[in-house]
C-alpha cells in the first residue's frame, strides 16, 4: 500500500515575514512583551521594525508606572496614540508617578515633549495640542501649562523643522489672553508659522488681513485671490469662506456662472459622516439611547450658553468615535461630556471645565475618568476635532439667500433637531443644511422656497431635496420622542429655542405634513408607510439609562486626596460656586504643586454630604457580578473622590452665567439590568409623586446638616401636568 505523506503543519512562525508583521501590528500593546519572549524570530521582528510599535493599539490602556516604558517606547517610534496619552497623562498628572518636589516642572517638560511628538506625526492636519495648554493659567506658584508653553517655545528655537505646527499652537494660546502685546506676538508667530508651511496659520492670517482690508476694494480683491489659493491647497475653512464671498457678489471678477460653480463644488464635495449609521456598529445601544445623550448635551449647552457650532462639533465627535469603537452604555454619557469639554476649548472662548463636567454627571465619573476619556477621544480621532458641520454650510446658505430673523431662528431650530436622529446623519451635512433651509422657507410661506440661484450655487435641485425635507419634517415634528419614566417627553432642543433670544420659535405652530406634501407637489399616499412608533410600555423599562448614581444611600466624596494628586486651582467655576452657595466650603491646599488647589472640605472628610445634586435611590438592577462604571458609596463606606492635577491651573472662574445652571437636571448613566438593547431616557425628576408606583425611583433621604442650609430645588422645564413640578429638580 502506498503511504500518503501528510503535509507539514504550518505554524505561526512558518508564516512569511510580511504576514507576521501584519499580525504583530494588530496586537494590543500589552501583548507585545509576551510575544517578544516567545521566540527569537518574533523578538527580532518587534525590535527591528518600528512599524510594529507605530501601529500597535493602546485602546483602553493608560500610562501607569508599570507600563510607562511601553508607552514611551511606542511614542518614540511613531505611535500617535501613545504620544497623546502620555502628553495628557503628564499634563494632568494622571498615571505616571512623580515626586512632589518640582512636579509641575517635571511633568511640564515631559508633556511638552510628547505633545510635540504627537503633532509631528500628523503635521499636515490642524494642530490641536493648544487645546490642552490654553489659558487660564495659575496666577501664583508653578503651573504645568505655563511650563509646557515655555518648553514648546524652546523646542521651536532648537528644531526649525517643527516651527510650522508648534508656532501655530503657541499663537493660538497667546490669542486667548486679554493682552494686546500678546496678540501682536501671536500675529508674528502666525506669520513665521505660515512661512514654514502651516496652512492653518495662513488661513488665520487671512482672516486678520480681511478685517483690515474691507475698506479698500483693491486690497480686498487681492485678499480674496489669496483665499482662493488656500482653498485650492485643501483648507476646507478657506473653501467655505470662498463660497461665502462668491455668494455675496461677484467680488473676484469672475463670471456669475463661474461663481456659482465655485460654491456648488463646495456643497457637492460634502460627504455623509457615516453611511451605515452609528448604532449599527454598537452592541447594546440603539437610536433612542443616542437621542437621550444628545438631548442631555443640548441642555448642557443651553445652561452654559454654548453656540450651536459647539454643540454640532461635539455631536460630530461623539458619532465619529462611535463609528470606530464600541462603547458600553455605562460610559456613553462619559463620552458625550468628554467630547463637549474638548470641543468647547477648540471652538469657543467660554469652556466647560473638567471639574464642572464631572459635577454635571452627578459625580458618576471621577476626574481621572474624564481625563482618560479625553485621551481616548483625541487618539481615536487622530487629533481631528473640527470638521464641516450643518452650521458651517448653513452660514454659506444664509449668505446666498438671507432670511428674515424669525425664519433664520427656525432654520437653526431645524438644524439642531436634526442632531437628535441617527437616520438623518446618513445625509451629507451640505444636503441636510439645504433641506433645512428649504423646509424653513416653506413653513414661513415664502413665495419661492427654492430659487434658481440657490439651485445653481448648491447643485441641489428642488427634486433632489424633497426626500430629505420630508424626512426632516416627519422626524423633527411628527415622530414620537423618547419619554422618561413619568412619560414626560425629552425636549431639550425645544426648550432651548423657547427663549426670547430665539423669539420663542419652538412654540410656533408647525405646518401639517399634508400641507408640506402639497407645496412640494408630492402625493402623501405615494410615500412609504410610517414606521410604528415605540410603544409607551418601553419607556417604563428605560428610566435608569441616565439617572442618579447614588444607589440606596447618599453619595459622598472621597475623604482624602491621594498624595500625588490635588485639584487644579480654578477647576470650580463661578457658575458652580454661585449655584452651590454655602453647600460647599472648599479649602485650598498648596502642598502638591506650589500653588493653590481645592480639596474636599472638613465636613466631607467627616462623612457629611456635600453633593449639590438631588440624590435618587436606585433599585438593585445589576445582576450578580455585573460591574458598573462607578462604585456605589454608602454612609458606612468611604469612596474615592474626584482628583485633580497638581501644577495645572485648569480653568479660571467665569464671571457671568450663574443663572444658566438653574435649568439643568443632574443625570448620570447607569446600566439597566434587562435587555441589553433597551434604553432608558434621562430622568428629569428625582422621583414620582406621592402615592405613585412603589417600583419607581423614590427620593433618598438627605442627612440634616449642622447650621442653616439653603434648600435647592430644580424646576421642571418639560411640559407635563398632574405631578409636582418641582420634585427632584434643582433651582436657586
Amino acid at each position: 500500500m502506498r503511504v500518503r505523506k501528510r503535509a507539514p503543519a504550518l505554524t505561526l512562525l512558518g508564516l512569511p515575514r510580511e504576514v507576521l508583521l501584519c499580525v504583530l501590528k494588530h496586537l494590543p500593546a500589552q501583548d507585545l512583551p509576551s510575544a517578544r519572549a516567545v521566540h527569537p524570530l518574533l523578538r527580532d521582528l518587534i525590535d527591528s521594525y518600528t512599524s510594529v510599535w507605530a501601529r500597535v493599539s493602546f485602546k483602553d490602556s493608560w500610562p501607569t508606572p508599570d507600563n510607562l516604558w511601553l508607552f514611551e517606547r511606542a511614542a518614540e517610534r511613531g505611535n500617535f496614540e501613545a504620544a497623546v496619552k502620555l502628553g495628557i497623562a503628564y499634563l494632568y498628572n494622571e498615571g505616571p508617578s512623580t515626586s512632589d518636589e518640582g512636579r509641575a516642572e517635571v511633568c511640564g517638560v515631559k508633556a511638552s515633549h510628547f505633545f510635540s511628538l504627537a503633532e509631528g506625526l500628523r503635521a499636515s492636519a490642524d494642530p490641536f495640542v493648544w487645546v490642552f495648554v490654553r489659558p487660564p493659567w495659575s496666577t501664583s506658584g508653578s503651573c504645568c501649562k505655563a511650563v509646557v508653553f515655555k518648553q514648546l517655545r524652546v523646542e521651536c528655537e532648537s528644531c526649525p523643522e517643527k516651527r510650522g505646527y508648534l508656532l501655530h499652537c503657541l499663537a493660538r494660546i497667546l490669542q486667548l489672553f486679554d493682552d494686546e502685546e500678546k496678540h501682536r506676538e501671536a500675529l508674528s508667530m502666525l506669520e513665521e508659522s505660515s512661512r514654514h508651511g502651516c496652512l492653518q496659520s495662513s488661513y488665520l492670517l487671512w482672516e486678520y488681513k480681511r478685517r483690515t482690508a474691507m475698506g479698500d476694494p483693491g486690497r480686498y480683491l487681492q485678499c480674496l485671490r489669496t483665499l482662493r489659493d488656500y482653498a485650492a491647497k485643501g483648507s476646507w475653512e478657506a473653501q467655505l469662506a470662498l463660497a461665502k464671498a462668491c455668494g455675496n457678489g461677484n467680488q473676484l471678477g469672475l463670471e456669475p456662472r463661474a461663481c456659482s460653480e465655485v460654491v456648488a463644488q463646495v456643497f457637492l464635495s460634502s460627504t455623509p459622516l457615516h453611511r451605515k449609521g452609528v448604532v449599527m456598529l454598537q452592541k447594546g445601544l440603539n437610536d433612542t439611547m443616542r437621542y437621550i445623550l444628545v438631548d442631555w448635551l443640548v441642555e448642557v449647552a443651553t445652561m452654559k450658553d454654548f453656540s450651536s457650532l459647539s454643540l454640532h462639533v461635539t455631536v460630530s465627535c461623539v458619532d465619529r468615535y462611535l463609528m470606530l469603537y464600541s462603547v458600553p452604555k455605562a460610559r456613553l454619557q462619559l463620552l458625550g461630556i468628554a467630547c463637549m469639554v474638548i470641543c468647547t476649548r477648540y471652538v469657543s472662548k467660554e469652556i466647560l471645565t473638567i471639574r464642572e463636567a464631572v459635577w454635571l454627571t452627578d459625580n458618576t465619573y471621577k476626574y481621572e475618568d474624564l481625563v482618560r476619556m479625553m485621551g481616548e477621544v483625541i487618539s481615536a480621532l487622530e487629533g481631528k476635532i473640527r470638521c464641516p458641520t450643518v452650521v458651517d454650510y448653513g452660514e454659506v446658505l444664509l449668505a446666498l439667500a438671507p432670511l428674515e430673523r424669525r425664519t433664520a431662528h427656525l432654520f437653526s431650530y431645524v438644524c439642531e433637531l436634526s442632531l437628535l436622529y441617527t437616520s438623518l446623519s446618513l445625509y451629507p451635512p451640505a444636503r441636510l443644511a439645504a433641506a433645512a433651509l428649504l423646509l424653513a422657507r416653506i413653513m414661513h410661506r415664502y413665495a419661492l422656497p427654492w430659487t434658481s440661484h440657490l439651485s445653481e450655487c448648491t447643485g441641489f435641485s428642488l427634486q433632489d431635496l424633497v426626500p430629505c425635507v420630508l424626512n426632516l419634517h416627519k422626524k423633527c415634528f411628527h415622530d414620537d420622542v423618547p419619554k422618561d419614566y413619568r412619560h414626560v417627553c425629552l425636549t431639550g432642543v425645544r426648550q432651548r429655542f423657547e427663549d426670547d433670544s430665539y423669539q420663542q420659535i419652538s412654540k410656533e405652530k408647525v405646518m401639517e405634513f399634508s400641507e408640506l406634501c402639497a407645496v412640494l407637489e408630492v402625493r402623501e399616499e405615494d410615500l412609504a408607510s410610517p414606521q410604528p412608533s415605540v410603544p409607551n410600555s418601553q419607556s417604563s423599562e428605560m428610566h435608569t439609562f441616565l439617572s442618579s448614581p447614588a444607589g440606596k444611600n447618599k453619595r459622598r466624596r472621597e475623604d482624602s486626596v491621594q498624595s500625588d494628586r490635588c485639584t487644579p486651582t480654578a477647576e470650580l467655576s463661578t457658575q458652580e460656586e454661585m449655584l452651590l452657595g454655602d453647600f460647599l466650603d472648599w479649602s485650598l491646599d498648596t502642598s502638591c504643586s506650589g500653588y493653590e488647589g481645592d480639596q474636599e472640605s472638613e465636613g466631607e472628610k467627616e462623612g457629611e454630604v456635600m453633593d449639590p445634586a438631588v440624590v435618587l435611590e436606585l433599585p438593585a438592577l445589576p445582576a450578580e457580578g455585573e460591574e458598573h462604571c462607578r462604585a456605589l458609596s454608602s454612609d458606612e463606606e468611604s469612596g474615592s473622590g474626584a482628583r485633580g492635577s497638581p501644577g495645572v491651573n485648569e480653568e479660571e472662574e467665569e464671571e457671568e452665567g450663574s443663572s444658566r445652571t438653574r435649568g439643568l437636571a443632574f443625570r448620570s448613566l447607569s446600566l439597566p439590568a434587562g435587555d441589553p438593547g433597551s434604553a432608558r431616557p434621562l430622568v428629569r425628576g428625582a422621583g414620582p409623586a406621592a402615592g405613585g408606583d412603589p417600583g419607581e425611583l423614590p427620593l433618598a433621604s438627605r442627612r440634616a446638616r449642622a447650621g442653616s442650609r439653603r434648600q435647592v430645588k430644580r424646576k421642571n422645564a418639560a411640559e407635563h401636568s398632574g405631578e409636582d413640578a418641582g420634585a427632584g429638580f434643582l433651582s436657586l
